[in-house]
């Protein structure tokens, strides 16, 4: 497996194309031909341009897949708003790709994921699955929030039996912070409420980790018990937006915070957490962002619809230092088990949750750039994708996480 990534900030989008590509071959030895693209420009570009530049030098038969970035961060830059965009390019004939495509999604997502699953064989030396999605189904307005496509119906569709031992990893893609509308590169074309499923065999291996950043706001437990779909009204029985206010000292966690433009980010500086084990593991958490509170402050709105009566869930403020933390620990940890084990890491993607941005979390500089800095200190092509959702198995099981930051490096 031979890995090169170019990118581009050109304003505009055909010449993003053909620069991200150029740069990108410029590493690429001769005798090696592209197999397989993955793709990614923020919003502030036509992603339709900006595809037509890539196939302008990659032609029309190597698959490009992937769509949509609220920023990205690569070798030498982290861009968190303006035009961006990068190409990875992955050749060799040691390893195999295997595609599989989703229209409509937001109509039956469970169904769309099934749809993926039923192209994808079983091959026997499946490293792991890539899943992209549009993370929004209707754009957010300033009198609503957006309306997003939940994550856990089309993992859970996907994630068929007979692929469940193959780990799914991939991300909701988003364009901006706005929540507009969002773009994906389905191997042949430019399309919208799409997904794909990219399924990656052959001789290297896979290591993965999370990085968090919440902390508990005590270390009382709550039982879930008026939710539906993504509103949620209460947990122990007590009416949630008033219980929060108690919690919290004030009202101040229901408005939400102001992005650089000064709209309104949909998102509150709490998260509820669904441990999965006894253990407080941040590796075990699955966090849920809440995009804002109803507006007769009957119930707080989440990220995804995947709570259920009876469950557990833990009240978690977003801390950025903490952030900062995990991001290093986690990175150092993986790369000394990659090195212990005799491996070295041929591609890093990082799946990196928007909200994380310094602009929207408040961080002292960018978390993404300590893991670029780590990766590429290691010798490990890197790029680092900033989405809405991040999708990284936790005890056999794929979730989509909110908040959080995950890394997949490709090893040989």
């Amino acid at each position: 497996m031979h890995v090169v990534i170019g990118n581009s900030t050109a304003v505009q989008a055909f010449q993003a194309g053909v620069q991200a590509v150029t740069t990108a071959l410029n590493d690429l030895p001769a005798q090696l031909t592209p197999r397989l693209a993955l793709a990614f420009c923020s919003g502030d570009l036509d992603a339709h341009e900006f595809y037509a530049g890539m196939r302008h030098l990659l032609g029309d038969w190597v698959p490009i897949v992937g769509g949509s970035a609220m920023g990205l961060c690569w070798a030498d830059q982290c861009v968190t708003h303006g035009p961006c965009a990068a190409v990875v390019i992955m050749a060799g004939d040691d390893w195999e790709w295997q595609l599989a495509t989703s229209q409509d999604i937001y109509r039956d997502p469970h169904l769309s994921g099934e749809v993926l699953a039923g192209q994808l064989p079983s091959l026997p030396d499946s490293r792991c699955l890539l899943l992209f999605f549009d993370s929004v189904r209707f754009a957010a307005t300033p009198q609503q929030p957006p309306i997003l496509i939940p994550a856990g119906p089309i993992i859970a569709g996907t994630h068929h039996p007979r692929l469940k031992h193959i780990p799914l990893f991939g991300a909701g893609l988003l364009g901006d912070g706005n929540f507009n509308l969002t773009w994906q590169f389905c191997g042949d074309g430019v399309s919208r409420h799409s997904a794909s499923a990219l399924q990656l065999a052959g001789q290297f291996q896979l290591a993965s980790c999370i990085m968090h950043g919440c902390v508990p706001l005590s270390d009382r437990h709550f039982t879930v018990s008026d939710v539906f779909g993504p509103y949620l009204y209460k947990l122990d029985q007590q009416p949630i937006v008033p219980l929060f206010d108690q919690l919290t000292g004030g009202q101040q966690w229901r408005h939400l915070q102001h992005g650089p433009t000064g709209r309104p980010l949909p998102v509150t500086s709490l998260a509820l957490a669904r441990p999965l084990g006894s253990d407080p593991d941040e590796q075990q958490l699955v966090t849920r962002l809440m995009t804002g509170v109803l507006p007769d402050d009957t119930a707080v709105m989440l990220f995804e619809a995947d709570l259920s009566k009876g469950q557990q869930v833990m009240l978690m403020r977003r801390d950025p230092v903490l952030m900062m933390q995990s991001a290093q620990d986690n990175t150092k940890r993986l790369l000394a088990q990659i090195k212990e084990a005799g491996q070295h890491g041929k591609l890093a993607l990082y799946f990196d949750c928007g909200g994380r941005m310094s602009a929207i979390s408040g961080s002292d500089g960018e978390e993404a750039e300590i893991v670029r800095d780590l990766c590429t200190a290691a010798g490990i092509p890197f790029l680092a994708i900033y989405t809405g959702v991040e999708i990284a198995p936790l005890q056999g099981t794929s979730y989509g996480l909110d908040w959080s930051g995950v890394l997949v490096i490709l090893t040989q």
